[in-house]
């Protein structure tokens, strides 16, 4: 079985958010560090964390996903810094999580300044808050390749991280992202090769488990659910068993509410079964 889950909200705290999610089959999930759409993060409820962190035994790792206003690569200064101020933000909140914890962030887009440009903000930016780093697995996501994003060609990643030279810094693999970025999910052995001599295999923290809305190589972010997409859930469930990744967390960020996300578990973890 895989240690999979969904993203959900931690609104009534961390502890609760693990039961609502263990009642549908998950043993992970993923939450957001703060508003998605803005920059104020809530003050940690410390006693519910300490009891999470008593309680979740097997469970977990859970992911810890950065607002989507955070554009470290911006060519706005001001973006930046706020940006800036929004990583280092959470890599105090970071420290408080169990020490399992993946943290997730998009890299950015350049704005029109160029990809060259673009990533060597973010290697700045992170370097400048390197010393902040609470051991944690810090994560870039791997993106679709819309609009000006920085990410979506492995190359961009490694070329941040080997820069970094971090044992920190990860990996979050976005399988809806990778197909509509063109990299072929139905070959797993040939992908991980490729993976593993850019970056390494041992960068991948978890896995964003979503189908394709769009076509391959779209370069669209349009996430369907689990096996109604045009990845499909063969493509999907041998990729996702492959050895690099099938222990990692996994989570869903698909349409839906929890009876929904439990059908998709169900799917996974039976085709797993049947292999």
């Amino acid at each position: 079985m895989l240690r999979i889950g969904y993203h959900t909200s931690t609104t009534s705290g961390f502890v609760k958010a693990m039961e609502e999610v263990k009642a549908y089959g998950a043993t992970t999930y993923q939450f957001f560090t703060r508003n998605p759409r803005g920059s104020k993060a809530r003050a940690l409820d410390v006693a519910d964390m300490e009891k999470f962190i008593r309680m979740k035994k097997d469970f977990g790792p859970i992911v810890a996903h950065a607002a989507y206003t955070m554009n470290l690569a911006s060519s706005r200064e001001d973006v930046r810094e706020k940006s800036f101020e929004i990583f280092t933000s959470d890599m105090d909140l970071l420290a408080n999580y169990p020490e399992d914890t993946v943290y997730v962030f998009h890299p950015g887009s350049h704005t029109k300044d160029g990809g060259s440009v673009g990533i060597r903000r973010i290697i700045d930016a992170m370097d400048r808050g390197k010393e902040l780093f609470p051991h944690r697995a810090i994560c870039l996501e791997t993106m679709s390749g819309k609009g000006t994003e920085i990410g979506w060609r492995l190359e961009e990643i490694a070329e941040i991280i080997d820069a970094l030279a971090s044992k920190d810094v990860g990996v979050v693999l976005d399988t809806c992202h990778l197909f509509s970025a063109g990299y072929d999910l139905s070959d797993p052995e040939k992908f991980f090769h490729t993976f593993d001599e850019l970056i390494g295999i041992e960068k991948i923290k978890a896995v964003h488990v979503n189908d394709s809305l769009t076509p391959f190589g779209a370069k669209k972010d349009r996430h369907a659910p689990v096996g109604a997409g045009e990845i499909g859930l063969d493509v999907l469930g041998r990729f996702l068993y492959a050895h690099p990744v099938r222990d990692l967390p996994m989570i869903l960020e698909t349409p839906g509410e929890g009876a929904d996300h439990e059908k998709e578990i169900q799917r996974l973890n039976a085709f797993g079964q049947s292999m």
